[in-house]
């Protein structure tokens, strides 16, 4: 419940390592020819987004570590390809988990980047990584993409010097944030639907007595909500004070009727990036496929099917930014 209580009340506002277990091969043409499956628990066999030209996939469990916490993760790569890869870290929106992010992660892997996506700790009920909702904020949140960088950077399959983040709703506000730290050196960001307006929404919750559930706030209403740290780590917190020195491209996209975070705050987002540009999804929600619509989302029957008009983008701005 509480996964649905923060998307409901946002809406509110307007490679392989040793703990390696599962492999995933997405076919070009039908089945698939061959895959390797001596290391690992089981093998799932699904289609591929689209049979041009496009790569094998194979997708492992792997685990990155924050201190004493693990971070569940799955690591899409191109099947066969032994050379290391231009890296995507795709960070899901609040109440998810790397799940959502598999249509992202897979295009890219088809394309021939390597690709990882991961639970944030505590980023929902349903989360595989270590760490409790209650513990989740805007900060650990950082410290987890932080961690799973460095992690990824040890790998034989990526190319440490070329790492992009793709983050949804509040996965984008946690990458822009992140990115601002100039020691990781990451080569661009991708951003959908960034939930700049988080600190925006608190105040206006505050009016209400609160957005937490665990303190008497108004997030009681949805069967819960974000923890008090959460709230008060954000309130009065200006996001765009504290992003725009990351110089890098930036490509923002949004959708044009998004009831949870209006494209106003990606707009004047790209007012503060000094290299950034915004692609407008006419007629998109919060979410650009099912996986990634929930809550509020959804609302009055809506339903999403815009990532045939969302990956040729991410594509794009991938083989510009990193050709292959």
């Amino acid at each position: 419940m509480r996964g649905i209580a923060i998307t409901m009340a946002i809406a509110m506002t307007s490679i392989l390592g040793v703990q390696s277990q599962t492999v995933v091969i997405y076919p070009k043409n039908g089945e698939p020819i061959k895959y390797r499956a001596s290391e690992v628990d089981h093998i799932e066999i699904l289609p591929a987004t689209n049979e041009d030209d496009t790569n094998q996939v194979e997708v492992t469990e792997h685990y990155c570590q924050k201190g004493e916490s693990q971070i569940y993760g799955k690591l899409y790569r191109p099947e066969g390809v032994a050379a290391a890869l231009p890296t995507v870290v795709c960070a899901h929106s609040a109440s998810l988990t790397a799940d959502a992010m598999n249509a992202y992660a897979n295009a890219l892997a088809e394309a021939g980047y390597c690709a990882y996506a991961f639970d944030f700790c505590g980023g929902s009920e349903d989360s595989r990584s270590d760490g409790s909702v209650e513990d989740m904020t805007i900060s650990s949140e950082e410290a987890d993409l932080k961690a799973v960088i460095a992690d990824l950077q040890q790998l034989e399959c990526v190319d440490a010097t070329q790492m992009f983040v793709l983050g949804s709703s509040q996965g984008g506000l946690v990458a822009a944030l992140t990115a601002e730290d100039q020691s990781l050196d990451l080569k661009g960001l991708i951003l959908f639907y960034p939930a700049f307006n988080i600190p925006d929404l608190i105040a206006m919750m505050d009016q209400f007595g609160g957005f937490g559930g665990g303190f008497g706030g108004f997030g009681d209403m949805f069967g819960g909500g974000y923890s008090e740290a959460f709230c008060n780590e954000m309130r009065d917190f200006d996001v765009y004070a504290n992003i725009g020195t990351f110089s890098r491209p930036v490509k923002i996209i949004h959708g044009s009727n998004d009831i949870i975070v209006n494209v106003s705050y990606s707009e004047q987002a790209v007012a503060v990036y000094p290299n950034a540009t915004l692609d407008i999804i006419q007629g998109a929600n919060h979410g650009f496929n099912a996986d990634n619509l929930g809550g509020f989302g959804g609302m009055g029957g809506a339903s999403a099917d815009y990532d045939s008009e969302v990956i040729p983008i991410v594509l794009e701005y991938m083989s510009t930014n990193a050709p292959l």
